[in-house]
């Protein structure tokens, strides 16, 4: 599924044109983590995650949205070999959070701006 994720963002961001404005690698791989991170620990029971791309200006943004409304939350333990998704999503993104869904679920999204060239 992940490859499938990021596939989905190349895609995108080659049919709107953009890919000399954004640094593809990191978006995919921020929307990477943001669907491992709901597939590990939302509790969806099931239940789909979805993953959206969007373009406004020079921003964009990644959402995923998940039935979980439980709050990701970094957490990095120095002695362990995982765990360090969130940090790298907010290393890469200009901005990420999360908001409440309508559902009852959640929506986390990531914030790319344009790159200068």
């Amino acid at each position: 599924m992940a490859g499938l994720v990021r596939r989905h963002v190349a895609g995108y961001v080659a049919w709107r044109g953009l890919t000399h404005r954004y640094a593809v690698d990191e978006v995919q791989l921020v929307a990477t983590e943001l669907f491992a991170n709901a597939v590990a620990h939302a509790r969806h029971q099931g239940r789909p995650i979805r993953v959206a791309v969007e373009h406004r200006g020079d921003v964009l943004r990644i959402e995923v949205h998940d039935p979980d409304p439980t709050p990701p939350a970094p957490r990095w333990m120095p002695d362990r070999t995982y765990g360090r998704g969130l940090l790298l999503v907010e290393a890469l993104a200009s901005r990420w959070g999360t908001v409440p869904a309508p559902d009852g679920g959640k929506l986390v999204y990531a914030e790319f701006r344009a790159v200068r060239r």
